[in-house]
């Protein structure tokens, strides 16, 4: 008789590693002591277990700087064969949500860089958020890679089950063909969350009698000692050698494997045609909090054979849910734009006589194209794109980079195009495609642009030498996590618990975060104009339970420009209404914007006019909000008004100034300050914009912006106007080292 053959496996193990464009350097310095260089510590000691793992190109450099004995043993292992780098896009952009020429350029960068680094020509591809759209194929192709990994989602979205999901397939756009590897969902659950002793359990009931299945998992490299608690049990407590030991003693029946190695060895399982997703909880999260609310209790309470059949979101919402993130990728897409248009002008080197096949040494007009080529790269990183688990978009310092590399290539473009010469130029576009148009105006020194079509307010105003969008800030909006807030523990308390999984630590960084979730109704701009109740205080138009009596905050504006000796000039008038009890009096409300041709700020001018036939009492103020990168506690962060004591000054304070026409705010650290004048001496209210986000680390409160608003009492008779002029001025000196 004889014996059945022992069922086998092969498993691909792969990690991936990034550090978003403007993390500060200890948290990444953090993340190598803590994830990066232990893990490489314990796969050293197991020379017989092949990994794959990928490192961001900002990551890959970074450590090439700070540890290159780190990048001189991953070179070894590499080439020993343990090791399988991928390559991917390198600044980590979602690279279906950048134009086709960064595609092919990012990819392109990223595997050469890994080849200098490690000697390494990679193949395969990382996907930033695993997100794939079918139109990928051929800009992978086209930059030489073969492969990629991809949530199983989008298999079992188009019928693949059980079986099907252990092998790989080949997917086609146009003729072009790229291998996809489905991510196994279950041991990204388990891993290293579970037993290891479980996780062979798993393979043991997926292994078959000819050994032809593989198993992938390719995840966050984050949760190998990043993710709280995981050092201590990854590493400390030993899970990953005892993971490691169990796979080697196991070798007669599970063969660990590269990717790469297994795609040599084994023809595809077949054709597929994979619709746009990315993995399950981040298409989620870009569904309104209630809907995802919803879809997770469904997702609970359906059958096993049908939670396949409920399709989560549409990862590119999150361009419509956050209008800030949208802002900064049309941004991109205008700088990438310019980039293009200035790349046209830029003539190739000449090769000089003699020099043959070396070449010739790049002109100053390319060396400042690739410069602002690079900078336009480093401003398409995913992070602060979107938002789940992860700090991301709430995290305004990666906000912050992102902009700043876009404006410094910005600045490029406009040094390619104009030289040293100073220009002032208007266009009225659908900056954010939303069908209605938008009044941009750039000088060399600085962006502003104005929407009519949301109360006639600046939406961004970009200091090109910082390298600041003084606009960059979010409102204050309901996530679906915020009703775990008020049951949570402090981190502190529960720093010794078991690593948890993604989304699972229901933690808060500080006490009463759950009395801060107030949310706005309006996006957070400058030149918003308010009409409030009487009952209004400080308090209540902070956390935004006022009573607002205008439609003018909101609400569309005409728009005339014109252009002058001085600069640019915008006018924007709206015929709007102030409710006072059951009378609705016809307001005018008149702002006249002058843009300088030289110079940081600008000067606005407005016009009340009572429409109506008899006196009215108003309560009028204009909204300006700042972002100076620094709430309470940041070095050198602060306000301040000439002959006052301002107290607590820090940018993230609240308080009430009386009988003022001024008001300073200042980052030290960026080198930045800025200065608001009136003409009309009131009452100034000013509080920061918080909000309350989840990263890995728990619950936690984001300095967003700070809100500076003038505010008068004042009477207009019949046909009575009132004016006020303000003028924003703006210096930059020498930032905190």
């Amino acid at each position: 008789m004889l014996l059945a053959e022992q069922p086998k496996i092969h498993l691909a193990l792969g990690l991936h590693n990034h550090q978003p464009v403007g993390n500060w350097d200890h948290v990444i310095e953090d993340a190598y002591q803590h994830s990066y260089m232990p893990f490489l510590d314990v796969l050293e000691r197991h020379p017989g277990i092949p990994f794959t793992l990928h490192y961001d190109g900002h990551l890959l450099t970074w450590l090439a700087e700070r540890h290159p004995e780190f990048i001189a043993r991953l070179r070894r292992m590499v080439a020993s064969g343990q090791v399988e780098l991928l390559g991917g896009a390198h600044y980590e952009p979602m690279l279906a949500m950048i134009p086709p020429e960064d595609q092919h350029g990012q990819l392109r960068h990223l595997a050469e860089t890994v080849r200098q680094l490690t000697g390494y020509e990679p193949l395969g591809v990382s996907l930033a958020g695993r997100v794939w759209e079918p139109h990928l194929v051929g800009p992978i192709v086209a930059a030489g890679m073969r492969y990629c990994v991809l949530d199983d989602q989008p298999f079992r979205s188009v019928g693949l089950r059980g079986d099907d999901l252990f092998g790989y397939y080949q997917t086609e756009d146009q003729g072009a063909t790229v291998s996809v590897f489905p991510n196994d969902a279950v041991l990204r659950a388990m891993i290293p969350f579970q037993p290891p002793e479980l996780v062979i359990d798993y393979l043991r009931q997926q292994a078959t009698a000819d050994g032809a299945r593989l198993a992938v998992h390719l995840d966050d490299g984050s949760k190998f000692g990043g993710w709280p608690g995981t050092y201590q049990a990854v590493y400390v407590d030993g899970w990953l050698d005892r993971f490691f030991q169990l796979l080697a003693a196991q070798r007669e029946w599970i063969t660990p494997c590269t990717l790469g190695g297994y795609r040599e060895r084994h023809r595809p399982w077949g054709r597929v045609y994979l619709p746009t997703g990315s993995f399950t909880e981040m298409q989620t999260w870009s569904l309104p909090p209630d809907q995802a609310s919803q879809l997770e209790a469904s997702r609970r309470a359906a059958p096993p054979g049908e939670v396949d059949f409920l399709q989560p979101g549409y990862w590119r919402h999150f361009l419509v849910r956050y209008p800030e993130s949208n802002n900064m990728h049309k941004k991109m897409l205008r700088v990438a734009g310019q980039l293009r248009a200035v790349a046209q002008q830029v003539q190739p080197a000449r090769t000089p006589v003699g020099a043959g096949e070396a070449g010739s040494e790049p002109s100053d007009g390319q060396r400042l194209l690739a410069e602002a080529r690079e900078s336009l790269w480093r401003g398409q990183s995913h992070d602060p794109f979107w938002h789940g688990v992860f700090g991301g978009l709430y995290l305004n310092h990666l906000r912050g980079a992102n902009y700043g590399a876009l404006l410094r290539a910005e600045a490029l473009c406009d040094r390619l195009r104009h030289g040293e010469q100073a220009f002032c130029e208007l266009e009225v576009v659908d900056f954010d495609l939303d069908g209605a148009v938008e009044a941009l105006v750039s000088t060399r020194s600085q962006n502003l642009y104005v929407t009519p079509a949301y109360g006639g307010a600046l939406f961004e105003h970009d200091l090109k030498g910082a390298g600041l969008n003084v606009l960059d800030t979010l409102a204050r909006r309901p996530e679906s996590y915020h009703a775990e807030i008020a049951a949570a523990r402090l981190a502190s308390d529960v720093a010794a618990a078991p690593p948890a999984g993604l989304g699972q630590r229901a933690v808060v960084k500080e006490t009463g975060l759950d009395r801060m979730l107030h949310y706005d109704w309006y996006r957070r701009l400058s030149l918003l104009d308010h009409f409030l109740h009487p009952d209004t205080r400080l308090e209540t138009f902070h956390n935004v339970s006022y009573g607002e009596q205008g439609d003018f905050v909101n609400l569309g504006y005409e728009l005339a420009t014109s252009e002058r000796p001085e600069g640019t000039e915008l006018v924007l008038w709206r015929d709007g209404h102030v409710w006072v009890g059951s009378e609705f009096w016809p307001i005018r409300v008149r702002k006249t914007i002058l843009v300088p041709r030289d110079g940081a700020g600008y000067r606005v001018d407005y016009e009340l006019t009572n429409l109506w036939e008899r006196p009215v009492r108003l309560w009028f103020g204009v909204e300006f909000n700042f972002n100076m990168r620094s709430g309470a506690g940041h070095r050198g962060g602060y306000y301040s008004a000439t002959g006052r004591h301002l107290e607590p000054a820090h940018p993230a304070s609240l308080a009430e100034e009386e009988h003022i026409t001024e008001i300073g705010l200042r980052a030290a650290d960026l080198g930045v300050d800025v200065h608001l004048t009136w003409d009309v001496r009131g009452t100034l209210w000013r509080f920061p914009v918080e909000t309350v986000s989840r990263s890995e680390g728990g619950f936690e409160r984001v300095y967003q912006s700070s809100v500076v608003f003038p505010n008068w009492h004042f009477t207009l008779s019949e046909g009575g106007a009132w004016r006020c002029g303000f003028e924003v001025t703006v210096s930059q000196q020498e930032p905190l080292p």
